[in-house]
């Protein structure tokens, strides 16, 4: 005697339909098709991600890399040789007053010590356009460091140029370039300039802290 009730009939033919429906089911294919999905969706992740964009970096790029990063120490290595010299205090207080490519030379040091590269070239190619092989100097090296090669070898062919070509410059034995640096940045102020767009020069108090911190840190 059958006693299945109306329920129990409307399960058992749900369940040979969903057995007609999958008697061909590959539990193994479904798993293998699910991982290559998942390796596929891990590939795409790895290619979109900022840190593997691009061809790989091959040695070119390390020796590139390292080149910058010379040319960013002797960059550096310059700006303090030259704001350690004892002519530093006199250029820097007639540029308060005239515009001197020596003087330009010394403020645009001073400005790159505080972090200032772009409004330091600004003031390296004024004195470069005197003629002032070492400001031609810094700018090839401020170049290279930004990775500008084309207007690095403009101005390193117009330093090969010169019938006196500068030497490495070296520090002397005057003091702390960097506290004497710290001593004068407040008397830098960066202004609009109508002609000039924005570039930093002396303000008021620049004469006075220069005047305070003498040459010597």
């Amino acid at each position: 005697m059958n006693h299945l009730t109306p329920l129990d009939h409307a399960l058992q033919e749900r369940r040979r339909a969903m057995d007609a429906a999958f008697a061909d089911y590959d539990p193994a294919g479904a798993i293998r098709r699910l991982a290559d999905r998942i390796v596929q969706e891990e590939l795409l992740a790895t290619l979109v991600r900022p840190t593997t964009i691009g061809p790989p970096r091959g040695p070119g790029f390390a020796d590139a890399h390292a080149a910058q990063n010379a040319a960013a120490a002797e960059l550096e290595h310059f700006c303090q040789a030259v704001v350690a010299r004892p002519t530093t205090g006199p250029r820097l207080g007639d540029f308060v007053q005239k515009r001197l490519p020596a003087g330009a030379l010394v403020f645009g040091c001073l400005l790159y010590l505080t972090g200032r590269p772009a409004p330091a070239a600004f003031w390296w190619r004024y004195a470069a356009g005197a003629d002032n092989v070492e400001a031609m100097r810094l700018l090839t090296l401020h170049h290279r460091v930004e990775g500008e090669p084309a207007d690095a070898h403009h101005w390193a062919g117009r330093l090969h140029a010169t019938t006196t070509a500068p030497a490495p410059a070296e520090v002397e034995g005057s003091g702390d370039p960097q506290a004497y640096v710290a001593r004068v940045e407040p008397g830098i102020e960066e202004v609009d300039d109508p002609d000039l767009g924005e570039i930093c020069r002396p303000n008021a108090c620049f004469p006075r802290l220069l005047a305070a911190a003498g040459h010597t840190a």
